[in-house]
């Protein structure tokens, strides 16, 4: 006959939670998607802690990490309202929408008109108001303030650009803020802070030859930093060529444009699925025609450029896929334009709907893949679901996308 002690025990049933921490991660690792991590993650503070040790987070950035999720773009506009959010097509992605439903998109905290979007990269978004900044996590509904590097910044709101930063090295867990600040004398200064130290650091000034970048047309994205790969920013400038800075260095330079572009030109650097700087540019000669060209950035020994850094990879001709025929015909500068390219997708702006800009995003590699499939395929609605990844409308502002990061910064504070 069994003893209380064992008929207690058999009747207690074994529980994802009654595992031990190896046994779960052994399971865990056996999703397939960076979505279905994101989602295990935020589901228990248990599971967020296995998911987010060293050793775990290894295995899903080495697996999964280049297949980030587009979850949706969040749209600043002129004069600090509260950004909006526009979901991306999320598709059969039952994960991300989860998540998305569950998520803090809507700035509850910062419902001010005092509080504008600066930066949104690796999960999180930087805010600024005249007393401080702020890191804020829309998945987790976590933040915390920094304050602002120099009191001059504080007081002027166009005196300087912000960006978010992943820590260098291994650590993922803790981000920088880059902070470029244009002094009185119209010289450039870079300040970083560091979450791991809870500080910030002034650098020295950047040569004369370097302008700052503005933020002056809340209609493009143009005159802003831009996110590319190995750790580099850059901007436009009024001639022929990049300025480049790198956060790694600490050092500024001039990129010289592909052939055939100019500061007129509707183009964005970014970076490829794999971390390649890249720069897409969009030509709509045509009215029916919007023509796509993608070059990589070659780099040299020791990191260095070479006279002509830019090669051309790729030339598509993206009309038919994006239904430019339905899309009524561009009435401003604003329309048929390239405004971002992060984590090898491209943010398009093709026309007008709704007395809006309607706003669709691709991924370079579908483009490509399109391109090259037979013309047999004849269905046309399919191949447009499976092409794009975002299609919204929304008056002109500066748009930020927003990807599924995972491993995630932390936002203790120091």
């Amino acid at each position: 006959m069994a003893t209380p002690h064992k008929r207690q025990c058999q009747q207690e049933p074994t529980t994802l939670m009654s595992l031990g921490d190896d046994m779960l991660a052994e399971i865990l690792r056996r999703l397939t998607s960076l979505s279905s991590f994101a989602r295990a993650a935020f589901a228990c503070k248990r599971l967020r802690h296995v998911i987010s040790s060293p050793s775990y987070s290894s295995v899903v950035a080495t697996r999964i990490m280049s297949s980030a999720p587009l979850v949706g773009y969040f749209i600043s506009v002129i004069g600090g309202a509260a950004p909006s959010f526009h979901r991306a097509l999320l598709g059969s992605d039952r994960d991300v929408a989860s998540i998305v439903r569950h998520g803090k998109f809507q700035f509850a905290d910062f419902d001010d008109y005092s509080w504008r979007l600066m930066d949104c990269r690796h999960g999180l978004l930087l805010l600024s108001s005249d007393s401080c900044m702020a890191v804020f996590d829309p998945l987790t509904d976590k933040h915390f303030r920094i304050t602002h590097c120099t009191s001059r910044i504080s007081h002027c709101k166009s005196s300087s650009f912000h960006c978010i930063l992943l820590a260098s090295g291994a650590d993922a867990t803790s981000f920088r803020v880059l902070c470029l600040e244009c002094t009185s004398g119209g010289r450039v200064r870079p300040h970083v802070y560091s979450s791991r130290t809870g500080e910030w650091q002034s650098h020295q000034l950047a040569p004369k030859t370097i302008k700052p970048p503005r933020r002056v047309d809340p209609h493009s994205n143009h005159n802003l930093p831009m996110h590319a790969g190995g750790g580099r920013v850059y901007w436009r400038t009024h001639a022929a060529v990049l300025t480049s800075f790198d956060v790694g260095s600490m050092e500024f330079s001039h990129v010289p444009l592909p052939g055939g572009l100019n500061h007129l030109s509707s183009y964005a650097v970014g970076d490829a699925e794999d971390g390649t700087t890249c720069l897409v540019a969009v030509s709509a000669e045509h009215q029916q025609k919007l023509d796509m060209r993608v070059w990589l950035l070659k780099m040299g020994e020791h990191g260095s450029l070479s006279s002509s850094p830019w090669e051309r990879q790729w030339r598509v001709d993206a009309s038919d896929e994006l239904d430019l025929l339905a899309i009524p015909a561009a009435r401003s500068s604003h329309a048929r334009k390239v405004y971002d390219v992060t984590a090898g997708v491209v943010l398009l702006s093709v026309g007008y709907k709704h007395n809006g800009i309607r706003y669709v995003a691709v991924r370079i590699k579908d483009t490509l893949r399109r391109e090259g499939a037979t013309k047999t395929d004849t269905d046309t609605d399919t191949k447009r679901q499976t092409l794009i990844l975002a299609d919204f409308c929304s008056s002109s502002g500066w748009l930020h996308p927003y990807f599924m990061a995972w491993p995630r910064p932390s936002l203790k504070v120091p």
